[in-house]
């Protein structure tokens, strides 16, 4: 197993074929489905399973894609830091990562941090998937990272829960759309707007809603952003499941509608991520911006009528 191992069985994971992942790591598809097979038979079991429509991950590819992002990136860190390491982090300098469907909550209680409590430092703010981020945060790229997802184990980094949302069953506030008394009838006769898999959110229903009740979308319409669930829920394009805090403010989803389930109850935790190796000086300014993230929480809470 060597980096290109990995290239390749995270680019087939991310892309869902053999044939759409050749030319991002360079190789024939032939090349491809050798490189599988042989990783395939160095750990025993099988990663993906072939269909028509291309390669879907197994639960044991499920299981070791994380550890495959891992792996590459110490790997690729590891070789930064003999060719040419990252520069030296200054403490007037706070490089922050926040996961897409946080940047509307977050941002407003960054930016007031900034003005009142480190007018002097300097920020860079990016944005990306939660593995991502936690990832550049081991690899020292990012000093702090805002996301949805724990990732274990990551001995090299500290994380901390900011808050909890309940999730909610969304649809559009259509005088036309259907509404029935059962979340099966839903996902029997109505187009679901899902996060694609690997994500979150998506990992959560499918662990603690589908696989248990053994129910699933038979009309599934996958997006890579919560944004773009919005947007499709909005026009009528189906329904879906977002933390509430996605609905925040009061007021910017006055197309979506809140549709009552009361035997669906799952909640979504957020967290803050930062390197063990934060300097003192930044470290010392972590609990007023999280007091000040959940603190905004809190006002979107008391404001939303979704809160």
């Amino acid at each position: 197993m060597d980096m290109l191992d990995l290239k390749v069985f995270i680019a087939v994971a991310e892309s869902k074929s053999m044939r759409k992942a050749a030319p991002y790591v360079a190789l024939t598809q032939p090349a491809v489905s050798l490189r599988i097979a042989g990783l395939e038979s160095e750990l025993g079991v099988p990663l993906f399973s072939r269909t028509r429509s291309g390669a879907v991950l197994t639960e044991a590819g499920t299981k070791f894609y994380f550890y495959a992002q891992y792996a590459l990136s110490a790997l690729e860190a590891g070789r930064e830091a003999i060719t040419g390491p990252f520069p030296a982090q200054k403490d007037n300098k706070l490089r922050i990562g926040i996961v897409e469907s946080l940047t509307h909550i977050m941002l407003p209680a960054i930016l007031q941090f900034m003005k009142e409590q480190a007018p002097d430092i300097q920020w860079k703010i990016s944005t990306g998937q939660s593995l991502d981020l936690t990832l550049r945060s081991v690899a020292g790229e990012l000093d702090i990272s805002f996301v949805n997802q724990v990732f274990t184990p990551l001995p090299q980094i500290r994380t901390v829960e900011l808050f909890e949302e309940p999730l909610v069953f969304i649809g559009p506030k259509q005088a036309g759309f259907p509404r029935f008394h059962s979340l099966a009838t839903y996902l029997r006769e109505v187009p679901f707007i899902l996060l694609k898999r690997q994500m979150p959110l998506r990992e959560l229903l499918e662990h603690k809603l589908f696989i248990p009740q053994r129910i699933y979308p038979q009309k599934l319409i996958e997006v890579d952003t919560s944004h773009l669930v919005r947007q499709m829920v909005a026009q009528g394009g189906g329904c879906s499941f977002l933390p509430v805090s996605s609905l925040w403010p009061a007021g910017s989803h006055d197309a979506i509608d809140i549709i009552p389930l009361p035997e669906f109850r799952l909640k979504q935790s957020f967290y803050c991520a930062y390197p063990l190796s934060l300097s003192e000086n930044i470290l010392h300014l972590l609990p007023g911006l999280q007091a000040l993230i959940r603190k905004q929480v809190e006002d979107y809470r008391n404001d939303s009528l979704f809160g």
